[in-house]
């Protein structure tokens, strides 16, 4: 008697089909998923470039109305040797009647109010230099060391030779920030944004952009650049360390010993800071 066996059905085909079909959904999810941001990072692209050119215009604006527009820039404006006056800032320092120098021998509440109304000063027209923002003080000694201060939120403008054409003028924005407990200071221009220049020291930015500058001149001589970090931020200019001086936070500063570079004058027409003099040679 023969056995009757039925023959085996496969079944493992139904499993392959669900999957399949399982992963053909979870594709189209994707595929619409990044469609959609996709979408989203285009229309953020376009508000992007919208914010630059409108922050680039009204830069350009507050230069115009601060001073600091192309044409109203002359060379002997730096070659003078004098400092340009700021009306609000010498009249906050006539009311103390003592010397910015010693700012433990301030009163206090003298101190906390020419703080304020020179904040309400701002911008100053400091020679080739806009000084937006002084910034505050912090107790982090990363912040200062023996002969400098660096103030978090520290924001500043000035006019030097464009980073890719040094023939031409730039607009640079000089920050100091506080990334976890560390300065990190930047050089932004402001036609060339994508070109950050930043660092953990003023040097490290100036230096970097001196380079730039120097790969670009296309020219077989050296340009004589001399870095001058602290200087090209602004953070040499007398009246900023005055109005550092002024600030509360200024004695929390265990380590400064006092500035040990105050700017000269005959320094502005350094190279590696006047475009005017960096023409001479690039000419």
């Amino acid at each position: 008697m023969k056995s009757l066996s039925k023959p085996v059905q496969p079944v493992m085909h139904f499993n392959y089909k669900r999957k399949y079909d399982r992963l053909k959904r979870c594709i189209k999810l994707y595929i619409l998923e990044n469609s959609c941001l996709t979408d989203e990072i285009c229309h953020l692209q376009s508000e992007l470039a919208a914010t630059r050119y409108q922050r680039i215009y009204l830069i350009k604006r507050l230069m115009f109305y601060e001073g600091l527009e192309k044409a109203n820039i002359e060379p002997n404006c730096v070659s003078n040797g004098k400092l340009e006056s700021n009306d609000n800032f010498l009249r906050a320092l006539n009311k103390n009647k003592q010397s910015v120098s010693y700012p433990r021998e301030i009163n206090k509440d003298t101190q906390n109010g020419s703080t304020a109304q020179l904040k309400k000063s701002f911008p100053i027209h400091l020679n080739n230099l806009l000084l937006h923002s002084l910034g505050d003080i912090s107790a982090n000694l990363n912040f200062h060391n023996e002969g400098w201060i660096y103030p978090v939120g520290y924001v500043a403008t000035r006019i030097y030779a464009h980073p890719k054409d040094p023939y031409k003028k730039c607009v640079y924005t000089c920050k100091i920030l506080n990334n976890a407990g560390v300065p990190q200071f930047q050089i932004i221009p402001d036609n060339d944004l994508d070109g950050v220049y930043f660092g953990e020291t003023p040097n490290m930015c100036h230096a970097e952009l001196l380079n730039t500058i120097q790969r670009y001149a296309n020219k077989r001589v050296k340009i004589p650049f001399d870095v001058q970090g602290e200087s090209f931020f602004g953070l040499s200019n007398p009246k900023v360390q005055s109005l550092l001086r002024l600030d509360p936070g200024f004695h929390r500063c265990l380590n400064f010993k006092g500035y040990n570079n105050i700017q000269n004058p005959t320094s502005l027409n350094n190279a590696s800071l006047s475009f005017e003099t960096l023409q001479t040679f690039l000419t």
